[in-house]
């Protein structure tokens, strides 16, 4: 909910304002601050039984103060004033000793906002409820699922970003969160790990219900025995939503955002309106979305976000630069320089995208390095399938592939009509051609 600017928790306003006056006493022409505290409260589950119930609250505080275009920073874990005078004189030091650089700022005066949603107070019971519906659930339907660990949390905190521009924006959140590791076993043998994370504002919810849990533990029971890939070819890779998720954080970071376009190490610097990529791929950045409680409508350089089209039907629309970044470039700042991704869904049933796949793999999971500075990739392919004449056939135990990640958006011939959401993302499966596959 969007509203006038206003600071439930008055110790954030204080403490923002007395960081802005120390900035302004001591001599620094321009200064911003964060300023947050939030409220962690924790069921966690492990070796078999509740091991631990927690609240845990947080205060943090981020400030920059520039002298000359001269920048110092520091952060501190305190809203008492001495504190605070102590952090800004050492952040005042930092920037005697920093070199000037252009492109420092702050962000522009504009409209001060406030932003809530979500409930401040955790249910526990829902929470401890949530748990034991989540184990009889498992039990019941995926017996041989074992669990190392679950955390359900409930968060809770309010963030104030203040600059000496006069900007004011704050935002309230409370958002549950229930993330795990489990493998399965049977006579002995076990799988590999796996895991999933979904993020709620429903407590009540009953999680197994998700079609994407299901399938992700379902998948995991039918890994326990896996096969050994020998030899290397050149295939199709159906990569799965949350695997995707991985891969366009890939191709953000290398393609997109500031480091890269800072650098000139881009392919993509010069490609705005250019299709770059398969017209098959839709890709935004989302700051609201009415299926995604994750968001959130303040970038970190202190603006109010708003959803951004990166790619449309192939052709790059924008890039996703901070101020500085954009600074720095010469190109305009982003509205959106965030990481909640929206990938459009496509035409094609989930059931023909594998179908039309002669040899390839399905991906549940990457683990790799980063990509090289023009988007070469190599890594294990981990909780996959082998896919043989458009039928999903055996387990695979761990494969090499090896790619570029603007030629595999390039060649992504198929993208499913269902997606997965896990709160944070909303993204379907994938299909890409002309992979390396390579086992033993």
């Amino acid at each position: 909910m969007k509203q006038a600017f206003e600071v439930k928790d008055k110790a954030l306003l204080e403490a923002a304002e007395l960081i802005l006056a120390e900035v302004k006493a001591i001599g620094a022409d321009e200064g911003e601050t964060w300023v947050s505290r939030s409220a962690l409260t924790e069921v966690y589950y492990e070796l078999g039984k509740v091991s631990m119930v927690r609240t845990v609250f947080s205060d943090n505080v981020s400030l920059k103060l520039l002298k000359d275009k001269r920048k110092g920073s520091t952060t501190l874990n305190s809203f008492a004033p001495q504190d605070i005078r102590l952090a800004v004189q050492e952040a005042w030091q930092a920037a005697q000793s920093a070199a000037p650089d252009e492109a420092e700022g702050i962000a522009e005066l504009q409209e001060n906002l406030s932003f809530s949603t979500g409930e401040e107070q955790p249910d526990l019971d829902a929470m401890y409820g949530q748990l034991e519906q989540l184990l009889k659930d498992v039990r019941q339907d995926f017996p041989k699922i074992s669990f190392d660990s679950i955390g359900i949390e409930h968060n809770f905190g309010e963030k104030l970003y203040a600059n000496s521009n006069g900007v004011r924006l704050s935002e309230r959140r409370g958002l549950y969160q229930l993330s795990n590791m489990f493998m399965a076993k049977e006579d002995g043998k076990t799988s590999s790990f796996n895991y999933f994370a979904t993020v709620y504002e429903n407590p009540a919810d009953r999680v197994c219900e998700e079609k994407r849990v299901r399938r992700l533990l379902d998948e995991t029971q039918r890994q326990i025995v896996t096969e050994q890939f020998v030899g290397s070819f050149e295939g199709d890779l159906v990569i799965t939503p949350g695997c995707l998720e991985n891969i366009l954080y890939y191709v953000a970071d290398t393609y997109l955002e500031d480091g890269a376009l800072i650098s000139g190490t881009s392919p993509w610097k010069d490609k705005i309106g250019e299709q770059v990529v398969s017209p098959l791929i839709n890709f935004e950045l989302v700051a609201e979305h009415p299926e995604l409680p994750g968001t959130s409508v303040l970038s970190g350089d202190g603006y109010v976000a708003e959803n951004m089209t990166l790619i449309e039907k192939g052709v790059l629309k924008n890039f996703s630069l901070s101020r500085y970044g954009a600074a720095r470039t010469g190109l305009p700042r982003s509205k959106n320089s965030g990481g909640t991704y929206v990938l459009a869904k496509g035409d094609t049933p989930l059931e023909e995208v594998i179908s039309g796949v002669e040899r390839g793999i399905l991906m549940g999971r990457f683990s790799g390095g980063n990509p090289g500075p023009a988007g070469d990739l190599s890594g294990v392919a981990k909780n996959s399938f082998l896919i043989e004449n458009g039928r999903i056939t055996k387990p695979l135990s761990e494969v090499m592939i090896s790619g570029n990640l603007a030629d595999m958006l390039r060649d992504t011939v198929a993208v499913s009509q269902e997606r997965e959401n896990s709160g944070y993302w909303l993204l379907p499966w994938i299909r890409v051609k002309g992979v390396t596959i390579s086992g033993k």
